[in-house]
């Protein structure tokens, strides 16, 4: 989606603000351009696949979607079969690269983009068709990008062996071009120990980072508090002081298995959230409320939904300082908007009003309490969303943007925010993946929060009998199946990278308790009784080993 100029006159009128509404009428409008129906399709370029894996798969995901030179998800006509990955019309994109989910045994059945060396590819001429090898494509990309990502860093002679493991069977792969089957096996070959020495290169920058900065005594490693309402609230004041030092309190208006924060419109529930705040400040623990606004299916009563627009910025301003003014100086930040990059939309609002409420509603908690920072907060990093043109279950009406585009709009309309929030669930990725989108928060020059962490530890006996969580039948996704041990290895690396990165202040895991957890199995403990899971000791583990490097001076 282009971005035009921004006009002065925004659809604030009959906003009663107090914060000076010549500021906010002259603030700047994303202008929503049409679709239009120019004929943008081209030759096609085909990806083909050489399944030199065992076992009955799947090894190609079905489904793929395109990806532009900056990494940014976009729609294309791309369509994935065991026949090959095919595309032909990138809608005026020139440069791009595609990203599928692609089995790499003994690594993961696991997306993975190819970018041509980091060249990205162009379409062919229309009526021609260009015909390229998938997995030697998956592998060079990898090959070369590990190049960039070590740059002057001496990794461990282990990292270095695998990093010229993976160079010398691509190198091999290309002198075997006339033979497809082994050009093919050499390449996987290649792209296996790529990845491999990849996600540890990462770990080993982190860790010598880690080392040269020491402790962060004011790093927040926290989770949500909502399971203080699903077992013992001593018993969870307990554990969660054990391993947190930052918690968020959720006022979704319409919520699922707890209390409603404004089930009807003007009658606010305080109540209970008062008394959890006020523990949880006892014992010396950071919060944060989220969130003030979130248009999504379930959090959204009808009175809401039914609002034309100029009610809807009426109540953002009134809500937005009814909640600041309430909390005062309790609260460290506001999460001011979640998911709005064109995903949680229930309101159907168009690009540039969502970017209007992100600011009426920044501005007005500013005015009420400047004190209390005002947090931005994305889901779906990679924006897979793009090409499903979807906002959650509804059919999408606008051109969609990636979060990275929606927080550039925001940034370019002068929307006052002071942290930077980006979920990172695991998101079928490797942890170079993530840790490279989530490197691109740093753009926006705020502290960042990764505000919600969340992998499973996968399927036990209660899970499979009551339905909530089977046993896998695909390849397993990263690693191995997920068990205890591997969502510790994975929080352990992502915790590691995340604490690496200076502009990065906080990490926070989503749902503390098993079964209360939004993703199956993703609870630190294993049920209210409170049993630990090998994750929570992980994350206990990680902080004291930080502490104990002590605090650099200078």
């Amino acid at each position: 989606m282009k971005r035009r100029n921004f006009l002065k006159n925004t659809m604030v009128t009959g906003v009663g603000l107090t914060v000076g509404a010549s500021s906010l009428i002259g603030a700047p409008t994303v202008i929503t351009q049409k679709r239009t129906n120019t004929n943008t399709e081209k030759g096609r370029l085909v990806f083909k696949p050489v399944f030199v894996q065992s076992g009955k798969g799947p090894h190609l995901l079905d489904w793929a979607y395109a990806s532009d030179h900056n990494w940014d998800a976009f729609h294309s006509n791309i369509t994935a079969d065991n026949k090959g990955v095919v595309v032909s019309d990138t809608e005026g994109t020139e440069k791009f690269g595609i990203d599928i989910r692609w089995h790499v045994e003994n690594f993961g059945y696991i997306f993975i983009t190819a970018d041509n060396g980091g060249e990205y590819y162009t379409l062919p001429e229309k009526g021609k068709t260009e015909e390229l090898n998938l997995n030697y494509e998956l592998a060079k990309s990898r090959v070369y990008r590990n190049r960039k990502r070590k740059g002057n860093f001496e990794p461990s002679r282990e990292v270095v062996s695998l990093l010229d493991l993976s160079e010398e069977l691509l190198e091999d792969s290309k002198k075997s071009k006339d033979n497809e089957y082994k050009f093919s096996q050499l390449a996987q070959s290649s792209l296996y120990y790529a990845m491999v020495a990849g996600e540890k290169l990462e770990l080993e920058k982190a860790n010598s980072a880690i080392l040269k900065a020491g402790y962060r005594p004011d790093f927040f490693i926290g989770c949500d508090a909502r399971a203080f309402y699903a077992m013992d609230s001593d018993l969870f004041m307990e554990r969660f002081t054990e391993a947190f030092n930052y918690a968020t309190i959720t006022h979704y208006l319409n919520s699922s298995y707890y209390q409603d924060f404004e089930p009807v419109e003007g009658k606010k529930q305080f109540g209970l959230r008062d008394f959890v705040l006020n523990e949880l400040k006892k014992n010396n623990i950071t919060v944060e409320g989220r969130p003030l606004f979130y248009f999504y299916k379930t959090t959204t009563p009808d009175w809401l939904r039914n609002k034309s627009y100029d009610q809807l910025l009426k109540y953002v301003e009134s809500h937005t300082r009814e909640v600041v003014s309430h909390y005062g100086d309790k609260m460290y930040a506001w999460e001011i908007i979640n998911e709005a990059h064109d995903w949680a939309n229930e309101l159907q609002l168009k690009p540039e009003q969502l970017v209007e409420v992100a600011k009426l509603a920044c501005d007005v908690a500013k005015d009420t309490n400047p004190n209390v920072h005002r947090l931005i907060n994305n889901c779906c990093p990679f924006a897979e969303f793009v090409q499903l043109k979807k906002w959650g279950e509804l059919d999408a009406k606008y051109p969609q943007r990636t979060p990275t585009q929606f927080m550039r709009d925001l940034v370019e309309a002068g929307v006052d925010f002071t942290i930077t929030g980006q979920q990172m669930y695991f998101p079928y990725r490797d942890l170079q993946d993530t840790i490279i989108m989530l490197e691109r928060t740093e753009q926006f020059g705020k502290p960042v929060q990764i505000t919600e962490v969340g992998a499973s530890s996968g399927p036990t006996k209660d899970s499979i009998n009551s339905g909530r969580l089977d046993l896998p039948t695909e390849p397993y996704i990263w690693h191995r199946h997920w068990d205890q041990d591997l969502q510790a290895e994975w929080v352990e690396g992502l915790y590691t990278l995340i604490y690496s990165k200076p502009y990065m202040e906080a990490v926070n895991w989503y749902d503390f308790v098993d079964p209360h957890s939004w993703i199956k199995g993703g609870g630190l403990l294993e049920s209210p009784k409170g049993e630990k899971k090998e994750v929570f000791n992980r994350i206990i583990d990680l902080q004291n080993n930080w502490k104990s490097l002590g605090i650099k001076k200078g």
